[in-house]
């Protein structure tokens, strides 16, 4: 019935039964696989890459097909395998194979995150060792424990030299 109602009502009959959507089509530079006419094949085969180099209005693609490592061939007009269609036609590459990468790339990549957190935990524990070793019970200066060591060498030089300069005049300090 729906039939029916599409040609004298277009748009309840979409309503009833919307268009699919077209499958989107390769673009420009992407890879598929392309199915050689009968009595083409080379060497047995049949099935070649090719790479887009564009499409038509009508849904079908413009190929150049990698027959051997030197030859190449451009085919026009090439429709997307289907029903009926073996021959002079295209088909999308199988990305199950891209997939499995893909997720072994990520699961890779969640183990190493996973020994960075365990090295930043270590770290911290070996942090706060150090900081232990350092201060003891002691609450963290405001200053550099560097620069409290630099001054304490500077008051220590300047005992030094107060204590030379009477002995070298040759007056003892002690009375």
């Amino acid at each position: 019935m729906g039939h029916l109602l599409s040609s004298v009502n277009r748009e309840a009959s979409e309503a009833i039964h919307p268009e699919p959507q077209a499958r989107r089509l390769p673009d420009v530079g992407e890879m598929v696989i392309y199915h050689m006419r009968h009595g083409h094949a080379r060497q047995g085969r049949t099935r070649f890459p090719a790479l887009v180099q564009g499409s038509t209005d009508r849904g079908s693609l413009l190929l150049t097909v990698i027959l051997e490592a030197a030859e190449l061939k451009n085919e026009t007009l090439v429709e997307e395998i289907g029903p009926g269609k073996d021959a002079h036609v295209w088909e999308r590459p199988d990305a199950s194979a891209l997939a499995e990468v893909f997720r072994g790339t990520i699961s890779s990549l969640h183990q190493r995150i996973g020994d960075l957190e365990a090295r930043v935990l270590e770290s911290e524990k070996v942090n706060e060792q150090m900081r232990n070793c350092v201060l003891g019970d002691f609450a963290a200066p405001k200053v550099s424990i560097i620069a409290i060591m630099q001054d304490f060498e500077n008051r220590l030089r300047a005992l030094k030299v107060e204590q030379a300069e009477p002995a070298a005049r040759g007056k003892s300090k002690k009375k």
